[in-house]
């Protein structure tokens, strides 16, 4: 059995979000439903879901949703080549980086993972 885990994302604006994962990060759209404000992305096996939350479909709110939106959650994606992908985010979007890129280790079982 395989598990795959596709997150949805509310966002305010379909289009703005749409745009900063295909033009920025480089993900393609799969499918779209443009009238309910959703869009399903992948790249390189990484799949992610984007929906409006103007948009005409079903929706679980269950709190008044403030900018920016989906704090609280870290999702974390195994890039090839990390250096040419920050350097775009960074020309192109740099108010979207929180942390410079660096090198970090971390304790996983008996061995040491590092991450950049």
């Amino acid at each position: 059995m395989t598990l795959r885990v596709v997150p949805e994302l509310y966002c305010f604006d379909i289009n703005v979000s749409k745009s900063f994962f295909v033009d920025v990060l480089g993900f393609e759209v799969k499918y779209e439903r443009p009238d309910e404000e959703f869009a399903y992305l992948t790249l390189d096996g990484v799949d992610v879901m984007l929906e409006g939350v103007a948009g005409k479909s079903r929706k679980w709110l269950s709190g008044d949703l403030e900018f920016p939106l989906g704090r609280g959650v870290n999702f974390q994606w195994d890039v090839i080549d990390i250096e040419p992908l920050y350097q775009r985010v960074n020309e192109s979007a740099a108010n979207s980086i929180y942390l410079a890129l660096e090198s970090k280790s971390y304790q996983c079982g008996d061995s040491i993972a590092t991450q950049e």
